[in-house]
C-alpha cells in the first residue's frame, strides 16, 4: 500500500511541476470587434451602419436594414438610373438577401491590413413619429485586391427609416444618387455581388 501511495505521491508532483493544475490566462475572443448600440433612434442606426464598415461586420450591417421577420417595411434599394441601366440583371430583384452577399464577398476580397471607413458629410436627419428620413453625402473607402475593382465610392444617400416591432429603427429605403462622374456605392456593390 505504501508503495502506491509513493508512486501517487511522485505522480503528483511531477504533474504539478510541469504546471498541469496552475490556472492560466483566457484566450482572447476570436469575434470581430464591434461598436453595435441597440437602434432606438435613427440616429444611432446610421451610427451602427458607419461603424459596421470600419469593422467589416456583415451582422452588424444586417442589423441596420429593414427585415420583415419583426414586422418591418420590406427592404429596398435604388441605385442611379445609368447604373441601374448598367448592372439591370444584378439590381432587378436586390434585397436583403443580396445585401449580405455583397458585403460578405468584399469583405472576402479586401486587403486585411487597409481600413475600410464610411465618411458622411452634409448630414440631415428629419423624424415625423415613427418614420425618418436622413440623407448625406459619403465617400466610402474599402481597399480590395481584386484588379480593376474600385476601392472607393462616392455619392449622395437618402434612407427612409421606419419603427418595427421591437421599437428598433432601421433603414427601409436606401436611394442612391451620383455626385460628379465618381462611382457610387451601387457600383461597388453591383461589382461584388456575385
Amino acid at each position: 500500500m505504501s508503495r502506491i501511495m509513493s508512486i501517487l505521491l511522485g505522480i503528483s508532483v511531477l504533474a504539478a511541476g510541469c504546471g498541469i493544475f496552475e490556472t492560466r490566462q483566457p484566450q482572447p475572443p476570436q469575434q470581430a470587434r464591434t461598436d453595435f448600440q441597440p437602434p432606438l433612434s435613427p440616429d444611432v442606426v446610421i451610427q451602427n451602419l458607419v461603424n459596421s464598415i470600419t469593422d467589416r461586420n456583415v451582422d452588424n450591417y444586417m442589423s441596420c436594414l429593414s427585415d420583415t421577420t419583426f414586422g418591418a417595411r420590406p427592404f429596398s434599394f435604388d441605385p442611379p438610373a445609368d447604373v441601374f441601366r448598367q448592372y439591370q440583371g444584378i439590381f432587378m430583384s436586390w434585397d436583403r438577401n443580396s445585401e449580405r452577399t455583397y458585403f460578405n464577398n468584399l469583405s472576402v476580397q479586401s486587403s486585411k491590413t487597409a481600413g475600410s471607413q464610411l465618411i458622411l458629410s452634409s448630414e440631415n436627419l428629419t423624424t415625423l413619429g415613427d418614420s425618418a428620413a436622413f440623407s448625406a453625402n459619403y465617400s466610402l473607402v474599402w481597399p480590395n485586391k481584386v484588379p480593376g475593382n474600385p476601392q472607393q465610392a462616392e455619392g449622395n444617400l437618402l434612407f427612409y427609416l421606419g419603427i418595427d416591432r421591437n421599437q428598433n429603427w432601421s433603414i427601409y429605403r436606401w436611394i442612391d444618387s451620383k455626385v460628379g462622374d465618381s462611382l457610387t456605392w451601387s457600383d461597388m456593390k453591383a461589382r461584388f455581388s456575385q
